[in-house]
């Protein structure tokens, strides 16, 4: 007879671990449930922000622009006549090559009685480098930023998406918003390009490809443009091509496209109405915007009288590689050619304030010995005692007393409170100044909006009010061959003191 078969008890009379072992089953039951339904919510939420910011990702962010006129942004709509010619070209590199560049083209549109396509203003710390024609063409295509408008609604907390890492490091301007051009208005027609894709000169213009004349370019000094038939270039000059301006009025194409216009000897001018109009176009570039203006009165102000200025640009190209160098050249500028301190000076007062003294190099007035070391005749400066709170103790000894003198520094130099290659500077003068020292006059512009991306402007403007500061000085100097420095000597400080530059 077989036993009878064992059987577990029923629950309620089994004794032990058990209904300890069905609890925890229970509460990993419920546990697991809280988890999927956690995820479950999760992916609800991450599906329903996708889908937003994929439906609202190209949609136009529309931000009124009061300081800006209604036709500044986009003319593709404009009426423009069938008949009508127009000029266009590339622009490149930083802000004063594509000032130059702009210049030459105002010029070379005038000449030739075209309308000039004006390409918009690009800002940032990544220029577009010149490259030949085509290439350089396409990387202002490819810079471009229209349908990346979401790019400004992405939280500060979130990561960008890929088309934006870069949205923020670059802006663009109308140059009508920088600069006072009304006047050229009045004489030549202008019309302002939102962006450089070629399909927009197609839409605003009408022009098809096959009416396009391209000067193509395959080096930066390329092309010169001369307005005498019986001119020409000298043998050894860096342009390789001369082109005559009355060879070009021959041309028939409604569009006529060139590359880079960028260079001072560009243009080779020997008509006096010509002449003329480039004094005007270059007093036009005067920056004129009514908000960096009022901030650089206002950082004037605060001298309470008159102070120099230098303008050291060493942030970049063979200025970098020469930075100190070029510190040192700039400071005995300022005190030979501005404070008339005589030549024969230079090396002791380096060695009482320069760091790296041992290497003094005299001035070339001293150099000869056979020479009579003379001081360099300068116009007498007299600075009234100010009140202006300084950095540093002002010199007691009278032998240093000029030196007291107010100085503003504007420079691309970061920290330059800092930084070692101004140490001469700031050791020499105790009343020295940086744009970082005025930072409750800067806050007008924290409002400033790029109309063609929104970006704020402040961090790409501070150059140029550095520049509008340092032109406003009884004295400036500047960085020899830096084409900033030439534009604060030249156009800045002569436009605030009334002078017509060269």
């Amino acid at each position: 007879m077989r036993a009878p078969v064992s059987r577990p008890l029923p629950a309620l009379f089994q004794t032990g671990p058990t209904p300890a072992i069905r609890v925890v089953q229970h509460q990993a039951n419920r546990n697991l449930a809280l988890l999927l339904l956690l995820l479950t919510f999760a992916c609800i939420t991450s599906f329903a922000s996708a889908y937003y910011l994929f439906t609202t990702r190209w949609e136009a962010r529309t931000i009124p622009h009061p300081w800006l006129p209604a036709d500044t942004i986009s003319q593709a709509n404009v009426s423009m006549s069938a008949d009508e010619k127009y000029l266009a070209y590339l622009p490149h590199s930083g802000f004063h090559n594509q000032r130059i560049a702009f210049e030459n083209a105002l010029l070379l549109a005038y000449a030739l009685r075209r309308t000039l396509l004006v390409p918009p203003i690009r800002l940032g710390n990544k220029p577009i480098r010149y490259v030949e024609y085509d290439t350089l063409s396409q990387y202002h295509e490819l810079s471009a930023k229209e349908g990346l408008n979401h790019c400004l609604r992405v939280p500060p907390n979130v990561s960008r998406p890929p088309e934006c890492l870069q949205y923020f490091e670059s802006t663009y301007l109308p140059w009508n918003w920088l600069v006072n051009i009304t006047g050229l208005e009045s004489q030549q027609p202008l019309v302002y390009r939102p962006n450089m894709a070629q399909a927009w000169i197609v839409k605003a213009t009408g022009v098809e490809p096959s009416d396009v004349f391209t000067l193509r370019d395959s080096a930066p000094y390329q092309y010169r443009f001369l307005d005498n038939d019986s001119d020409y270039s000298p043998p050894q000059d860096r342009y390789s091509q001369d082109i005559y301006l009355t060879d070009l009025s021959g041309v028939q194409e409604r569009l006529l496209q060139f590359g880079t216009l960028f260079g001072t000897s560009r243009l080779r001018l020997r008509d006096p109405n010509n002449l003329a109009y480039r004094r005007r176009i270059r007093q036009s570039m005067m920056f004129s915007n009514k908000d960096l203006l009022s901030v650089a009165d206002s950082i004037a102000g605060s001298f309470k009288g008159p102070y120099v200025a230098i303008h050291l640009r060493t942030g970049d190209g063979r200025f970098k590689l020469t930075a100190g160098k070029t510190a040192k050249e700039v400071w005995w500028t300022l005190l030979r050619d501005v404070l008339g301190v005589p030549p024969s000076e230079k090396c002791e007062l380096e060695q009482k304030f320069a760091e790296d003294s041992n290497n003094c190099i005299p001035d070339p007035a001293c150099a000869d010995a056979t020479l009579e070391c003379e001081p360099t005749p300068v116009s007498p400066i007299s600075f009234l005692p100010s009140n202006i709170d300084c950095r540093l103790p002002r010199h007691q000894d009278p032998t240093y007393s000029f030196l007291n003198t107010p100085l503003y520094v504007a420079t691309d130099i970061s920290s330059p409170d800092t930084h070692p290659q101004l140490s001469i500077f700031r050791r020499s003068f105790p009343c020295i100044f940086f744009l970082g020292d005025f930072t409750n006059h800067l806050k007008p512009l924290d409002k400033l909006r790029s109309p063609y991306d929104q970006v704020e402007l402040k961090p790409f403007l501070l150059p140029f009010l550095d520049a509008l500061v340092a032109g406003k000085a009884l004295k400036v100097v500047g960085t020899k061959g830096s084409t900033f420095s030439k534009f604060v000597g030249d156009i800045v400080w002569t436009s605030w003191h009334q002078r017509d530059p060269a």
